[in-house]
């Protein structure tokens, strides 16, 4: 059991000696070989900033695959949603043919007003996480709230865009499950 941070020297040889086969273990569920060593090098900057406060109870082979996998598994999931987002205004897309350019015209109107009448801090949370696709916990970094405030406005955006924007039906079925896979996910 580590009870001492590694020192400089110690946390070099740690990551040489792991950094590839725990790349490999992200690839393996990423299928992305820059992606997964980003995932491995953000698993190695976290642990250098936070050792001091983890206590290892096994081998750190063991925490480390078990963090650099969850830290896989979630950049899919975040990749999902990110996916969503895009079908969803990819569907509001004015170059759908199926959408009358009048009806996606005034769409847009309704739309961009209802943003404009959120709060103010509820808009800019649901623009960083819808427009610039900011995971929650940048959020609430950048804005200095919690994740669970930054989850009750993104929650009540949809609710409010889905009332005050008169968004269609089947546009409003989408934003529920964007905001369901995005509380599930993330």
């Amino acid at each position: 059991m580590q009870e001492t941070p590694f020192s400089l020297e110690q946390f070099e040889l740690l990551f040489k000696e792991h950094f590839k086969p725990l790349a490999l273990l992200a690839y393996s569920v990423v299928k992305d070989k820059d992606v997964a060593k980003d995932i491995v090098q953000e698993f190695f900057v976290k642990f250098w900033e936070t050792q001091h406060t983890i206590q290892l109870r096994g081998p750190f082979e063991v925490y480390a695959a078990r963090a650099v996998k969850n830290r896989s598994l979630n950049h899919i999931a975040r990749q999902e949603v990110q996916d969503k987002h895009q079908q969803l205004f990819a569907a509001m897309s004015p170059d759908d043919p199926d959408t009358d350019h009048g009806d996606r015209e005034q769409f847009y109107q309704r739309l961009s007003h209802a943003i404009d009448c959120m709060p103010e801090q509820r808009r800019r949370v649901f623009l960083m996480s819808a427009a610039d696709n900011k995971k929650y916990a940048e959020i609430a970094r950048e804005l200095n709230i919690s994740i669970n405030t930054v989850k009750f406005h993104i929650k009540a955006a949809y609710v409010f865009l889905r009332n005050e924007a008169f968004i269609p039906l089947w546009i409003s079925v989408l934003l529920n499950l964007l905001y369901f896979f995005e509380k599930t996910c993330l």
